[in-house]
């Protein structure tokens, strides 16, 4: 079990959890951030590159349509896809 710098023990959950190993082997969406009129997303890709992007930019094949505060839109060969942000 680790210990915080307060000497209080990390609960065996907490631990287990922040050192699960995460597959992520496609694009996923990290965060957005920016205000209303100009958001901005960190995406992984495939390969664990990230790369932060505004609406309009191309990111792996596909252009960025459009960003919310909880998804990014993409369009690819005429195909939309949506990222989504993880749920708690």
């Amino acid at each position: 079990m680790a210990t915080p710098t307060d000497g209080t023990p990390t609960p065996e959950k907490v631990n287990e959890l922040a050192t699960t190993t995460a597959k992520l082997d496609r694009t996923a969406l990290i965060g957005v951030f920016g205000t209303e009129g100009a958001l901005q997303a960190l995406i992984r890709l495939p390969k664990g590159e990230i790369a932060k992007v505004s609406a309009g930019d191309s990111i792996g094949g596909a252009k960025v349509e459009a960003i919310d505060t909880d998804r990014v839109i993409l369009t690819r060969r005429g195909s939309q896809h949506v990222l989504a942000l993880p749920q708690s």
